[in-house]
Formats: structure tokens, sequence, C-alpha cells
């Protein structure tokens, strides 16, 4: 089977052409850039908001030496209800995009992937579909003995509850600026493969400042974004890869306890840790998504969904 079999075709992303707004691709790339930084800043400021409560309610924090040494230990380290905060209020950013896309692009939610059509479906099938690709990615590490159980860390079910439906809401919005609406831009005035591997390696690039980056993870998420697009493409909707992104790292951070793109996300119904010194298949400080494994699992992943056909409904009705 060809390559552009999956690219082929009508897809949601059409609807982009309908857009009044058309910038040529390399002004589109500066335009997300803006619209990235743009997107963040109400964020950012009830991050910063949360961590001074957090610094005035504590007690033990005196002093200006102090006071800015807890201010970047949590801005950089996010744990609790910073991280809470954190992942809840990726809201503020996936309705700026949202907005832009509506008025300033002038286009349609459609042409963001948000089709009704077996939405719910859909969404079903990214959740599973993300839960077994950590899972595949978890137990490869875990063959080489680099990851071993250690027992459960959950002991607050309001904390969990929180931070699974952060995490809902967290994965949803990257999909929604990456997917949603820069891939979509983009194959406008590109061909759709060359939108899906820009968008995907500006994801990547997202989690630059995110501890433990480097060569590996740069390739691993930039996998992982093809990944999520080729989902959305075959599957024609952004729930299927919303779902997908929201359950990887859910599952990843409060269900086997490792860390998400370098973050600790606190309890979890399992622990895993990571054995030192096998940074290969580990990911070292960024956890599992910058290990050899993880890179394993999204070729064969991408792979699967570029190159399995479609069952094609028309011949099987003319049969």
């Amino acid at each position: 089977m060809k390559l552009q079999t999956i690219f082929s075709g009508a897809h949601f992303t059409d609807g982009a052409k309908q857009a009044k707004f058309q910038p040529s691709w390399w002004l589109q790339i500066i335009l997300f850039v803006l619209v990235f930084s743009v997107a963040q800043t109400p964020q950012a400021i009830v991050i910063y908001a949360v961590i001074i409560v957090k610094i005035i309610m504590d007690k033990s924090i005196e002093g200006t030496e102090e006071i800015t040494r807890a201010f970047g230990e949590m801005t950089l380290n996010p744990t609790g209800e910073v991280l809470i905060a954190q992942l809840l209020s990726t809201l503020l950013p996936a309705a700026i995009v949202i907005i832009y896309c509506r008025f300033v692009e002038r286009r349609s939610l459609n042409s963001m992937g948000f089709v009704k059509k077996g939405c719910a479906v859909k969404y079903l099938i990214g959740l599973v579909a993300g839960f077994a690709m950590f899972t595949a990615t978890l137990l490869i590490s875990y063959a080489f003995g680099a990851v071993k159980y250690v027992g459960t860390d959950l002991n607050n079910g309001v904390m969990f509850a929180l931070m699974c439906v952060g995490w809902l809401i967290q994965g949803a919005e990257e999909e929604i600026l990456c997917r949603g609406y820069f891939m979509s831009s983009l194959s406008n005035k590109l061909p759709l493969w060359a939108a899906v591997l820009i968008s995907s390696l500006f994801f990547s690039l997202m989690h630059l400042m995110n501890a433990g980056f480097n060569l590996i993870v740069l390739v691993n998420l930039t996998l992982t974004g093809i990944m999520f697009a080729v989902l959305a493409i075959r599957f024609d909707s952004l729930f299927v890869c919303c779902a997908a992104h929201s359950i990887w790292n859910l599952v990843q951070g409060n269900f086997y306890g490792l860390p998400v793109s370098g973050m600790d996300a606190g309890g979890s119904v399992f622990r895993f840790e990571l054995a030192e010194n096998m940074d290969l298949w580990t990911g070292g400080v960024f956890g599992l998504e910058g290990s050899l494994s993880e890179t394993i699992v999204m070729v064969i992943v991408i792979a699967a969904i570029i190159f399995i056909p479609k069952k094609n409904k028309n011949a099987e009705i003319s049969a």
C-alpha cells in the first residue's frame, strides 16, 4: 500500500481550506508561535497566583532568598495543588486557540476535527489505544530490567480525581493546539503529510524546557506527535487523539506512577521505579517518553495506522 493512501481523500482538515484568513505556511509558523505564547499567558497567571498563595500560607518560608527559591522550585517542578492548577488551567489556552480559529482564521469547529459523527465511539477508541500504547512501552522496558514494580502509592482520592480531570483537559488542549489548529492550518498551503511533520516537530519543541529533554526525547516526541496526527487523520476526528493523549499522560503518571515528560504526577494506583544507569530504556529524568521503548512502540503504531488498509464499506455492500 502506498504511503499516500492515508493522506488521500477527504479529511476534516479540508474544512480549513474554507478559512477567510489563509497566510503562507512560513507565516503560519510565526503566527503559531505568537498564538501559543499569547494563549499561555492567562494560564501562567493562574499558576503563579496559586504558587504565591502557597508561599504566603507556608509560614516556614521566610525571607527574600527563601521565597525566590520556593517560587522557582514550584514553577519548574510543579506538584500537588500547583500541578493540578497547571493542568486544569489549560482550559484557558484551549479556549483562546479555538477563538483564534473561529474569529481570526474564521473557520468551523469541524475543520479543527470536532466532528460529531461517532465522536463517543472514537473517544473510547482513543482511550483504549492510549492505554495500550503506554502499557506496551512500559512492558518493553520492564523486559529489559529497566523498570521494577514497587507497590501502590494512592492515598488521596480527591487529588487523584482532580488529576484525572486535569489530564483529560491538558491532553485535549495540546491536541487542539497542535492538530486541530496548527496542522489543519498548515495543510492549506502544504501537503497534509508535510503539515503533520512540521506540527509534530513543534509539538516536541514545546517540551524543550522540561527536565531531561535531549535528542532522543526530541525524536520520540516528534514521533508521538506524528502518531497522534495520523490517528486523527485515520479516524477523521480530533476526539480520538484527544482521548489517546489524555489517557497516555494519566496512565503514565497516576496509574503506573512514572514521570510525565519529566514531571512527578504524585500519587498513583501502582508505583513503578526506573532503574539507574539504563537511560536508553528508562529515558532518565524525562521518563519512558525518552526511552528506546517508546521509539519502538511509536514506529510500529505509526506504520500500522498508515499501512493497514481500511475496510471498504462500499465493497462489502456490493459483495
